[in-house]
């Protein structure tokens, strides 16, 4: 997910959250009758009659309940979308032809190379579209890494294998290393 997503979900949510709350107060209020007798009912009688009365009333209830399913399908559509990348356009001249490269492909390459780095206990690789190309690599390491060692591997040799098979010695690449559990139990990461 990206962090627009991220971002407007956190919103949406509070949003929510907080006419839930002043929604679920008002009703514990009313039921214990901290405006009148809690033996009434809710709505005024005068109230409770325009559904009754007014035959407009079901169409804007209809109108805001199919307003309420747009809004939740457009929710449900964004939380498809992420900003990883399904090919990776490697053309430079469209004289030719088009070439792009799986990005699975790519992926699970980076990966195989990472996890055979001694230290290593498996690795992780996305490809993300955020302003061009952006390679993503989680690697997580054993209790007995050097981690300077695989930090220096992973930079010389699985990043520059990357960089020279999409033809791009600019690619951004992210490393993200992740210690074992007993070196991160009790002592602080490195």
């Amino acid at each position: 997910m990206n962090a627009r997503v991220d971002a407007g979900n956190r919103v949406a949510l509070t949003l929510l959250a907080v006419i839930l709350l002043a929604a679920g107060g008002l009703g514990l209020a009313l039921g214990f009758g901290a405006f009148g007798d809690p033996d009434e009912p809710v709505l005024p009688q005068e109230l409770r009659g325009v559904a009754r009365d007014q035959p407009w009333f079901w169409w804007a209830v209809a109108a805001g309940c199919l307003l309420l399913a747009l809004l939740a399908l457009r929710w449900l559509i964004a939380q498809l979308h992420t900003d990883r990348v399904a090919r990776l356009d490697l053309t430079t001249d469209d004289r030719d032809g088009r070439t792009a490269v799986h990005a699975g492909a790519l992926t699970d390459a980076v990966e195989n190379e990472a996890e055979t780095l001694r230290g290593v206990s498996g690795a992780s690789a996305h490809l993300r579209d955020s302003r061009g190309g952006r390679l993503t690599l989680s690697v997580d390491l054993t209790d007995y890494a050097d981690i300077a060692e695989v930090r220096r591997a992973l930079e010389n040799q699985v990043v520059g294998h990357v960089r020279q098979a999409v033809a791009d010695p600019a690619l951004p690449v992210d490393i993200e290393l992740r210690p074992g559990a007993a070196r991160s139990g009790g002592r602080g990461l490195l």
